[in-house]
């Protein structure tokens, strides 16, 4: 079950009923749904990864920021690991952990402590950002899982005339999709490079030889 929705309308029958078929239209089109692939994120009690295919795919109305990583079979549990180490620091969790688990944190209070633990230089402003919700969401698409899957992959995994082969990350705002290149496939490079697009860590400074 999801979050309850506050329903304001009339209390005709009609009304209600175009709704609730609203609601139901509209479920998993902002991104993420159990018709995906989970893939390499198996596990719903471990895993706040979430699954994600073309039918299901964060677009530009989508309320959340996502970093998204596209895999193939040649991805290790390493990898995997390190996805899921950093969606569950960026305030993602697992489907069915325990509500217990689900220990709320602000906002600030979040990027603060994630900044800290991988040595990075917060910049935020003097109030804010607020709210207790995840700071993006995270995903993930199989790109060998299926058909559907393979098609996906190779119509998104392009950069002019080249085929992009995987894994890919990207940062997704507002249905535009950012590859983050060369960044490291561990808590603290996602992380990173997810607070440093929202503008909330700054850019480590290249020092020249």
């Amino acid at each position: 079950m999801g979050k309850g929705r506050s329903y304001n309308g009339g209390r005709e029958m009609e009304p209600m009923k175009n709704w609730i078929s609203g609601i139901a239209a509209n479920k998993g089109t902002k991104g993420g749904s159990s018709k995906c692939r989970p893939g390499m994120f198996k596990s719903k009690m471990k895993h706040a990864v979430v699954g994600l295919c073309e039918s299901h795919f964060p677009d530009a109305k989508a309320k959340n920021d996502w970093l998204i990583f596209y895999y193939d079979h040649s991805a290790t549990a390493e990898m995997r690991d390190g996805v899921n180490n950093a969606a569950m620091e960026l305030g993602n969790y697992p489907p069915d952990v325990n509500k217990n688990s689900k220990k709320p944190v602000k906002l600030r209070e979040r990027i603060q402590s994630i900044a800290d633990k991988h040595g990075l230089k917060a910049s935020l402003p003097a109030k804010g950002p607020f709210g207790m919700d995840e700071i993006v969401k995270v995903g993930a698409v199989c790109c060998d899982c299926d058909d559907e899957h393979k098609a996906f992959c190779a119509n998104s995994l392009k950069e002019g005339e080249e085929d992009l082969k995987t894994p890919q990350v990207y940062f997704v705002t507002k249905g535009q999709r950012i590859r983050l290149k060369d960044v490291e496939l561990t808590a603290k490079g996602l992380s990173g490079a997810a607070l440093q697009k929202l503008g909330h860590v700054k850019e480590e400074e290249k020092t020249e030889l």
